[in-house]
């Protein structure tokens, strides 16, 4: 046993020394033929490929692979015929080294290549825009096909240092530029199939499948071990579950490629877990991270994202990308949302089929939950789609206090103070601020015990419940119940084309309201006449969300023109009362013009125009109103004007029924009453039916009217006009024929100094007897008196009315020059 051990080692001692003499040997020849040798290495490798070589010089290297001999070549480069128009070496190194694995060759009877390594250079496929490409060096024009191949040389492993290698695909517009720092390439036949054993290092110069849109991954460093499979029949390239740390994010690839197929397709999917929304967009093409840059997402998210180059029709190739958000916050060109829950898409071919661009891109999002500026928002879908100018379609649901709208809007004329809200809407419509393409919204809006002010009126509206409908470009009031001080309202009305403000279309903007209320007490509303009230500090700031879009609807609401129709079962305003009121009312930037007012009064009725400018300079607010009163109940109206302001004849004097026309011009305070000494106009009116009852200056001209009650006088219809300036009233000749006499008065009066009158009481009432209850006819107003007395009826510095001969007339002299 220990003799065959001995042999044993002997033989092997033998082998050994016989294959050390050969290695030794054949370096020996090597190096004293290496000038020789060069020159064959270029002359055949040049006849093989075609192409211009140039080798340096020749070395041998005994221990870079020890046991194997190495070659290395340095100052090596490959040039194609058309180097002189493109200038790219193909291969360009500083030193390559190629180890013969010898114990190999020997028993194979054939040289086998150990490991080939490129050192500091480039390897550069060039293709210009013809379609010429400088890898036709790469096929072996001297190949020996009838060869037999049963035992082909094994593929020698690679390594590559400091090696730029790039694809430069100008006909494809295509270019992949990678710098490979370190690469060692294991290599494992089987049949057709060869497996490489990668392990690598490599910073991304450039990865475009498209030079219009630039580069992905660019600038980025991938390192890690991974297994690829080429099958040289079918000249496919595929890996699966690869995994490369791309910075210091884990990243796991599957992928196809078909190198020979035109035009290139592949399909790349990318999966990695735990990363950062800007992280994940700053490895895709510029033109799709400035689109998605202007969102943002704050916690870490898992995302895959697939590439897809098919189509023969678009180079680009399609990307699609998916993402998933639990309990995070989102930046978007909407605002930020907090507490978002979501599943999100992205895709670069929305229409099938159709170019993959900015304007084919779009987003989606399913599941959607969050909160934007601490209004609850829930949605099934929202759609973001042409990324060149983003139009977003969602539908949106929520349930939310009132008070949150105040910082969404930041609204300088609506203030929410209660309540709440039910949302469910459709909206279709840009995001950009600058884009007035139409927006469309649908859906309703449930109100229950909203509680809103008017801040430039200061106008307070309480316990409002119902529901607003949104039509395409129009808000529409279906009903809404609200209370304004102790008046209920029934709020109706349309809003045309008010969404189209959100887009800075302001054309054809246009509010209509109907209002009715079974009571309507005006002094509930008289904050809307007073002047504008200048916000304390403005209520807007960066941080309201649609605040741009907003303001659109302040202006309207401050500055444009709506339309308010009303109707009221019963009308009161402080002591005067009505029925059945209508009013037509327009609110035009500051000014309010009450275009009709009908309200029954008593057995009578009364017609109203008005304007009301709220702007002017000085506290009060001017006003000219236009009026017709028909068959209204005289005591019932001096009651309800409290006597206008005046104690001379009151609504206890007073019985009869007055038609009358006003205008009037003047100003009226901040609480809806009328500022003295602003008025004038004039009044025509007609009394019927009329009656004086205990009129004191009456009982003073009993004197000089013998034997008559004047206690309780009926008058013959009045017809007159009187002029009104500041507090004095100017009566003109008026004939007053009465069951108690006939006289003819003109003059002013006063509602500060009082009366200064002149009575012309013709001497017939001396003769003729008056029925007590039924009235003469009139003459008219310029009848002849005849034979008169001319008298004067005054008010004293006491108040009280004298009544006085005046032969020469004198109240009309002084009314005159007044």
């Amino acid at each position: 046993m220990k003799r065959t051990i001995r042999y044993l080692i002997r033989i092997a001692g033998t082998l050994v020394c016989l294959l050390l003499l050969a290695w030794l040997g054949l370096a020996a020849y090597v190096e004293l033929n290496k000038a020789s040798i060069l020159e064959k290495a270029k002359v055949a490798f040049s006849d093989r490929v075609g192409g211009d070589v140039q080798i340096g010089k020749l070395d041998i290297s005994l221990f870079r692979h020890f046991p194997n001999i190495t070659a290395r070549l340095s100052a090596v480069s490959l040039r194609d015929s058309a180097w002189q128009q493109h200038h790219h070496d193909l291969l360009k190194a500083s030193d390559v080294f190629i180890s013969c694995n010898l114990f190999k060759s020997l028993f194979t009877r054939r040289v086998q290549l150990g490991e080939i390594d490129l050192e500091h250079g480039q390897v550069y496929f060039y293709t210009d825009s013809t379609g010429y490409s400088n890898t036709y060096l790469l096929r072996d024009r001297k190949s020996d096909k009838s060869a037999p191949s049963d035992n082909p040389a094994d593929p020698p492993d690679i390594a590559l240092t400091d090696i730029r290698w790039v694809l430069d695909r100008q006909d494809k517009h295509k270019i992949f530029d990678l710098g490979i720092r370190r690469l060692k390439c294991g290599i494992a036949k089987d049949n057709r199939l060869l497996r490489l054993d990668i392990n690598t290092t490599i910073v991304v110069n450039s990865f475009t499948f498209n030079t219009e849109k630039g580069s992905f991954i660019k600038g980025r460093r991938l390192s890690g071990r991974f297994l690829v499979e080429y099958n040289t029949g079918s000249r496919i390239v595929q890996f699966n579950g690869v995994k490369l740390m791309v910075d210091d994010q884990l990243f796991v690839f599957t992928g196809r490629f078909f190198p020979t197929v035109s035009p290139d397709p592949f399909f790349l999917k990318i999966e990695t877990n735990n990363i950062l929304y800007r992280q994940a967009t700053a490895l895709l093409t510029p033109n799709i991270q400035q689109k998605l840059d202007q969102y943002d997402i704050d916690k870490p998210v898992s995302l895959v994202a697939q590439l897809d180059a098919g189509s023969a029709d678009d180079p680009t190739p399609q990307v699609q990308v998916r993402l998933s958000l639990d309990n995070g916050s989102v930046l978007t060109p909407a605002g930020r949302f907090t507490a978002a829950s979501f599943k999100g898409s992205f895709t670069n071919e929305w229409q099938h089929g159709q170019k993959r661009e900015d304007e084919n891109s779009g987003i989606r999002l399913s599941g959607f939950s969050g909160r934007l500026q601490d209004l609850p928002l829930r949605a099934d879908s929202i759609v973001i789609n042409n990324l060149r100018h983003p139009r977003m379609a969602c539908d949106l649901h929520s349930h939310f206090g009132l008070e949150k709208l105040n910082d969404l809007t930041g609204s300088q004329t609506l203030q929410f103070t209660g309540g709440s809200g039910t949302m469910n809407l459709t909206y279709k419509g840009p995001l950009s601020e600058n884009d007035t393409a139409g927006t469309v919204v649908n859906g309703r809006l449930d109100l229950d015990s909203a509680a809103i002010t008017y801040l430039p009126y200061q106008f307070r509206l309480t316990n409002g419940k119902g529901r607003v409908l949104f039509k395409d470009q129009d808000l529409m009031i279906e009903q809404l119940g609200i209370r304004a001080g102790g008046t209920k309202i029934q709020v109706k009305g349309v809003a045309k084309n008010l969404v189209a403000l959100l887009d800075r279309n302001a054309e054809n903007v246009s509010m209509d309201l109907n209002l009715s209320a079974p009571r309507l007490d005006l002094e509930d509303l008289t904050a809307l006449v007073g002047r504008p009230v200048a916000a304390t500090e403005p209520r807007r700031s960066g941080n309201s969300v649609f605040g741009e879009s907003f303001s659109r609807i302040d202006h309207l609401l401050k500055e444009g023109t709506i339309h308010v129709g009303l109707e009221a079962t019963d009308l009161r305003f402080r002591k005067f009362t009505g029925a059945h009121a209508k009013a037509d009312l327009v609110f035009d930037d500051h000014e309010i013009k009450l275009t009709r007012l009908t309200v029954a009064q008593g057995g009578g009725s009364l017609e109203l125009k008005a304007t009301l400018n709220r702007k002017g300079p000085g506290d009060d607010v001017p006003i000219s109103l236009e009026s017709h009163l028909s068959q209204v109940d005289l005591p019932r109206l001096f009651t309800s004007f409290n006597d206008f302001g005046q104690e001379a004849i009151t609504s206890k004097n007073l019985k009869g029924r007055l038609t009358a026309d006003v205008r009037l011009e003047g100003a009226m305070t901040t609480k809806a009453k009328m500022v003295g000494n602003s008025l004038k106009g004039t009044v025509d009116f007609t009394i019927m039916d009329g009656q004086l009852v205990d009129f004191a200056p009456m009982e003073k001209i009993k004197g000089f009217v013998k034997n008559k009650d004047l206690s309780e006088i009926r008058f013959a219809e009045l017809n007159n006009q009187i002029d009104l300036d500041s507090t004095t009233l100017t009566i003109h000749r008026m004939e007053i024929r009465s069951t108690a006499f006939a006289l003819y008065a003109e003059g002013i009066y006063d509602l500060k100094t009082g009366a200064d009158m002149s009575l012309q009481i013709p001497l017939s009432n001396l003769s003729k007897k008056q029925d007590q209850d039924i009235p003469p006819d009139s003459r008219g107003n310029d009848s002849k008196a005849g034979l008169s007395v001319r008298l004067r009826a005054k008010t004293g510095s006491d108040g009280k009315v004298k009544i006085t001969w005046d032969p020469f007339k004198k109240a009309l002299k002084k009314g005159k020059n007044r």
